[in-house]
């Protein structure tokens, strides 16, 4: 048997909300590369970040396969899914989802302790959070600020890139992370993001409405096109 290239694996996907019964996911069949930048394009209210949350663990579907590493998340309990995901899976959210009212540096740190984050571990942890966020051009001083709310909105988007890379994830799940930003902003983000995910050799997956994204990455898809859905009226 050859060895399997690919981090994330969806055969036959279905979801659909029991209160919405015409919005479903049916996705047959996706496979994404170690190491690649993909992207998913779908408007708003396709879906995109229902299937986000389905690919962590966080919705279970009604029905299919999500191999991420060669492990199926949908047959792993509540408490293994919730580890896995601390030691698979980087997530960077829309609004960045900071923590408002702790430093910066604990922000960072929060997935470590969904993985048994112990005192011996620490000082490796803390250390590398000082370490990406030097080579990310954010100073010392400004991890260990008491509140995160202090941030500018490029200090934010750092941190949590950082915090989505801590634990050396197999892939980083972005929702719509450069939607709010201007052109500029935007291809900065962009241009860290991918760095950042070069130096840890990390898959991503990126889902977004915005078309000017596509000549970034490796791949491409319309979500429109790998959900095969039968509406129901």
């Amino acid at each position: 048997m050859g060895l399997n290239n690919n981090t994330l694996e969806i055969k036959n996907l279905f979801f659909e909300w029991e209160d919405k019964k015409k919005f479903q996911l049916n996705l047959k069949d996706l496979k994404l590369k170690k190491r690649k930048k993909v992207l998913i394009l779908g408007e708003s209210g396709s879906g995109k970040s229902t299937l986000l949350n389905i690919i962590s663990g966080i919705i279970k579907p009604c029905s299919g396969t999500i191999n991420i590493n060669q492990t199926n998340i949908t047959t792993l309990p509540p408490k293994k899914i919730d580890y896995f995901r601390a030691s698979n899976i980087g997530v960077i959210f829309q609004q960045f989802n900071l923590l408002e009212y702790i430093s910066p540096v604990k922000n960072i740190l929060l997935p470590c302790y969904f993985t048994g984050f112990k005192k011996k571990n620490y000082k490796y942890f803390h250390e590398k959070a000082f370490h990406l966020a030097d080579k990310l051009g954010i100073n010392k001083n400004i991890l260990n600020q008491k509140k995160s709310k202090e941030l500018s909105v490029g200090q934010k988007q750092r941190i949590a890139i950082i915090r989505a890379i801590i634990n050396t994830p197999k892939i980083i799940l972005a929702d719509e992370p450069t939607s709010a930003l201007d052109n500029k902003n935007k291809i900065k983000f962009i241009e860290i993001l991918f760095e950042v995910c070069e130096q840890e050799k990390t898959t991503l997956l990126m889902v977004s409405h915005d078309t000017s994204l596509i000549k970034h990455f490796d791949d491409n898809y319309l979500l429109e096109s790998l959900n095969k859905v039968l509406w129901k009226f």
